[in-house]
């Protein structure tokens, strides 16, 4: 039943904010304050036993400067809460329902609620223990400075509600007034994006030397503008300085030339107006890459070129290079070379086909002039014909390669058993009053594994109950094995089977082997001896099971 005379907020000094340590940064608090509460017992009318809550306050809003769209957190938190009135409460009799106004840029009253209060049961005239309530709202499409505000604080009880809002006396139920308890944040709206990038036909990828163009919106209005690349988060330590300006409106642009040696992969360019920063996403290519397969071959060989870090959607030519003879770069040989488009992050994929028998590199190349792109990769070249000596000569050799390949197919993961052991008949028993043990053999199962991989496997028992004519019934729980697994004799195994513990039988492991890294496979032999448990008083009669064992 409810209790009547629920909870009365009552004077208490408080002087620690306790079960705050951790909590985020906040604007208000945790901070002495006092409220005006009074007690309910209706709908209508006015309260009755005005009284103050003395605590220590905080309001928390996170993120402090949420974007447009954002869900954000308001939380409230009491140090000590209220004190009880005369009658003891059970654990959660008083749900907390704290009111919190928006203003400035943003409007609308968000609810806040710690369902579970007190947490425990208490008796008369004692302190409820700590409040810590929570609620979200979404942040508006208006940006700038705004304040979240208490207004009312309600311990919902059922028979008797106590309604605080700012001390002080009056009719805090149906004219709350609004309290000192107020956080201050800020809605920010700015975004920031890469327009161009010379020697770039994309804005997402950028290499050193090249010149970012950014524009941004929603930073302070005639503005000064500084730009550095940054890390994918928008963090640590910035790279190469750019610079910019804003508009009466907060919109402007710059631009920032990526300096040598900038870090590469996934960064961002940030930004910042002195006070606020906006990022926009960037990929800093490093120098190009290119790698073949295979790495070499005799004439007509067809080969696999792949590359990485060449500028987007830019077109990349693949050839083969003599040994180098002189100066960089080495000179093409006569097989024509292909063309091939780097893909949006940069990659290049391609078949050249390998005629020119002077062929040392394949390589790609992308560009003109002193900003052309180059890679290569060794090749071995493989002759069908060579001379070892020429004329007369006592000395002097040559060779000729081959590549070689075997195809090794894989087998199969089987087991088998011997014919005519599919019947398992367990020694018979003869009731006396006692409980007594049947036992029998299940005869060898030969896994073999020969897959050719690095896979394990596991035989697994399931179980039906044991089921009597003309009637009874045995659990299967009662029917236990001990495991046995071992190689079959003569064969070469590449891991050792283990057995699975002794135990009953449904769902257990009969025998299992290990996956490995360096590879498995082999034949091995699994078996268990069974005992089932007859109960003293089971009914006679003919039983049976099925027993099945699963290989996966």
């Amino acid at each position: 039943m409810r209790r009547k005379y629920a909870v009365v907020a009552g004077s208490f000094a408080v002087v620690t904010a306790l079960g705050l340590a951790g909590s985020p940064a906040q604007a208000y608090g945790p901070t002495a304050n006092s409220l005006g509460c009074r007690l309910y017992f209706g709908d209508t009318g006015t309260g009755t036993s005005p009284t103050t809550w003395n605590d220590t306050y905080g309001l928390t809003v996170a993120p402090a400067q949420p974007t447009p769209g954002q869900t954000v957190t308001v939380t409230f938190t009491a140090a000590a809460g209220v004190t009880n009135g005369p009658a003891p409460l059970n654990a959660g009799d008083v749900p907390v329902i704290v009111k919190v106004a928006l203003g400035g840029s943003q409007s609308g009253t968000v609810n806040l609620n710690l369902a579970a209060y007190p947490a425990s049961a208490k008796a008369g005239y004692v302190p409820l223990g700590p409040i810590t309530a929570t609620g979200t709202f979404v942040a508006g499409a208006g940006a700038g400075a705004a304040t979240a505000t208490v207004s009312q604080i309600k311990f919902a009880n059922a028979t008797a509600a106590t309604y605080c809002s700012d001390a002080g006396d009056r009719d805090q139920k149906a004219s709350p007034q609004p309290s000192t308890i107020v956080e201050s944040f800020s809605v920010f709206n700015g975004s920031a994006s890469v327009t161009a990038v010379t020697g770039q036909t994309v804005t997402t990828h950028a290499r050193a030397g090249n010149a970012i163009t950014f524009a941004v919106s929603g930073l302070a209005p005639g503005a000064t503008l500084s730009a550095s690349l940054k890390d994918a988060a928008g963090a640590g330590t910035g790279e190469g300085t750019g610079t910019g300006t804003t508009n009466a409106s907060g919109a402007g642009t710059g631009t920032l030339t990526v300096p040598a040696g900038a870090t590469t992969g996934a960064r961002t360019i940030a930004i910042s107006d002195g006070v606020n920063t906006v990022v926009a996403p960037l990929t800093i290519l490093g120098a190009p890459t290119v790698s073949i397969n295979p790495g070499g071959g005799g004439t007509g060989t067809a080969v696999a070129v792949s590359g990485t870090n060449w500028n987007p959607g830019s077109t990349v030519a693949i050839g083969g290079y003599k040994a180098l003879a002189g100066p960089p770069p080495p000179s093409p040989t006569g097989d024509a070379p292909i063309s091939v488009t780097a893909s949006a992050s940069g990659g290049i994929s391609g078949t050249f086909t390998v005629n020119d028998s002077t062929t040392a590199y394949l390589g790609a190349s992308s560009g003109v002039g002193p900003g052309t792109l180059f890679a290569i990769a060794t090749w071995s070249a493989s002759a069908d014909a060579c001379v070892a000596k020429t004329g007369a000569a006592a000395t002097g050799q040559c060779a000729l390669t081959y590549n070689l390949s075997q195809i090794v197919t894989a087998g199969n993961l089987a087991m088998a058993r011997a014919a005519g052991t599919s019947n398992i008949a367990l020694t018979g028993v003869t009731l006396n009053g006692t409980v007594h043990t049947s036992t029998g053999n299940l005869s060898v199962i030969t896994v073999t594994d020969y897959r050719g991989s690095t896979f394990g496997w596991s035989l697994v028992g399931t179980l039906s109950d044991f089921t009597g004519t003309p009637g009874g019934t045995i659990p299967k729980a009662n029917l236990s094995w001990t495991p046995v697994c071992v190689g079959t004799p003569g064969a070469t195994n590449a891991v050792t089977a283990a057995a699975g513990s002794a135990g009953p039988v449904n769902s257990a492991t009969l025998c299992s082997a290990p996956a490995s890294a360096t590879g498995t496979g082999g034949s091995f032999d699994a078996s268990a001896a069974l005992a089932l448990s007859v109960p003293a008083n089971q009914l006679a009669g003919a039983y049976s099971a099925t027993l099945t064992i699963t290989l996966s």
